[in-house]
């Protein structure tokens, strides 16, 4: 009975992940892409924008994603990653909570902390990670956890926790689809990490032979092989869920995507899910310049102790963002949050007010608007506004000339005697 029980409910959560991989998705633009992996966010890098994402906040186990983590506190709190070393002991892999072999051939052998960091990227292997751990904090591997949990904060990830610094099979570990995009984000400013996925290989001081990566989505020999992709971070748990993080570059895009919860391990559909997705961006998608950081978008009433005057602002950056090749240019809209008027003093680079940019119900960015030079900081810095100030109040007639003045040019201008014109006309 209890068999039957176990088997009915596992059936029933199988069928509801399958069913729930192909709802709608909540994305900025409309794609008729089929995919089977649950959880799912594709970003374009280069202009930080959202294209796709489905149950973006949904939580899901971390998997061995928790390696890139550990990656970035290692690399951090070991001071000379290629000094340190760690020697493999058989002792030490059979004393883990959880062991994958990844250190089985170097046992009683010595790597380095940069070796370590190496073979856990490209065989996401969790004997390394807590060797790393173990490194990084002499040995108390709950202080590491407890570093991670804080890194996690401070990085503004909302829905993950880790109880290890390796592969975890349980909810206590896990992260979403938008917290991964975050990590990795930060994983994508290290040069080591960069240097490691683009070899794709790494040959430890201790061996002859390289550690290569494991992902099949990074191997030219296997099916699931994409020829973009720059590097990867792969998990599978119980061999029936998948977990992936990728980038990938074509004619100078470069995309992020992240899948969790994948379905058939052995089948590899979120590797499927990774190629079907970029490709679709790369042949439907393109990069739009909106604003630049020099355009005039808006002005403002500045209000110093003798009157009143506008000044321009400026948005703090550019607004470059991917767009649908088609895309309707009605649906582009900038609402603007500006206060009616400000007191001086204002510094330059001071903000001031805001631009929202959606596109249909979207929005794509929030850009914060400010004053490009110093506003009221004394009668000598003011001293033309306040100049023209004076004389604008004094000469009100001359405002109200320039607002009668016709709109319309005339078509035809008299034209003032000429010293010729005089001369013949004195002639007659």
């Amino acid at each position: 009975m209890n068999k039957r029980i176990k088997f009915l409910i596992s059936a029933l959560l199988i069928f509801a992940i399958f069913v729930s991989s192909f709802i709608i998705p909540v994305s900025s633009y409309e794609t008729d892409v089929q995919t089977s992996t649950s959880d799912l966010l594709l970003v374009n890098l280069d202009t930080d924008t959202i294209v796709f994402s489905q149950k973006p906040d949904t939580n899901w186990y971390a998997g061995s994603l928790a390696k890139m983590m550990t990656f970035l506190l290692a690399f951090e709190m070991i001071p000379e990653p290629d000094k340190v070393s760690f020697k493999v002991e058989d002792s030490f892999i059979k004393g883990l909570p959880y062991t994958d072999g990844c250190l089985d051939v170097f046992v009683g052998q010595t790597l380095t902390a940069q070796d370590l960091m190496a073979i856990m990227l490209l065989t996401s292997g969790s004997d390394a990670a807590y060797a790393l751990a173990d490194l990084s904090t002499n040995n108390d591997r709950d202080a590491f956890i407890a570093a991670m949990n804080d890194r996690v904060a401070t990085m503004g990830m909302k829905s993950t926790a880790y109880v290890s610094p390796g592969f975890n099979n349980t909810s206590a570990q896990h992260t979403t689809c938008r917290d991964v995009s975050i990590l990795y984000k930060e994983v994508l400013k290290n040069e080591f990490y960069k240097s490691v996925m683009k070899k794709k290989s790494y040959t430890p001081s201790a061996l002859n032979d390289p550690v290569i990566a494991e992902p099949s989505i990074l191997d030219p020999n296997s099916p699931y092989y994409f020829r973009y992709t720059n590097d990867a971070m792969y998990s599978y748990t119980e061999d029936t869920y998948e977990e992936l993080a990728l980038t990938t570059t074509y004619h100078g895009q470069t995309y992020l995507f992240v899948g969790l919860l994948g379905l058939h391990q052995s089948e590899r559909n979120v590797f499927a899910d990774a190629r079907k997705l970029t490709t679709w961006a790369y042949l439907n998608l393109s990069d739009v310049k909106i604003l630049n950081t020099d355009d005039v978008v808006s002005d403002i009433s500045v209000t110093p102790d003798w009157g009143s005057y506008k000044t321009e602002l400026y948005p703090d950056h550019s607004a470059l963002k991917t767009l649908p090749n088609d895309y309707d240019q009605a649906l582009l809209k900038q609402t603007f949050e500006i206060p009616k008027s400000v007191k001086t003093p204002l510094l330059a680079g001071q903000k001031v007010g805001s631009i929202k940019i959606t596109y249909g119900d979207e929005e794509i960015d929030s850009i914060s608007l400010s004053v490009n030079s110093d506003e009221g900081l004394g009668m000598l810095s003011d001293f033309g506004r306040f100049s023209d100030y004076v004389f604008r109040r004094l000469t009100p007639h001359r405002e109200e000339s320039a607002t009668e003045a016709p709109t319309e040019v005339p078509t035809a201008i008299a034209e003032e005697p000429t010293a010729a014109s005089e001369a013949s006309a004195t002639e007659g």
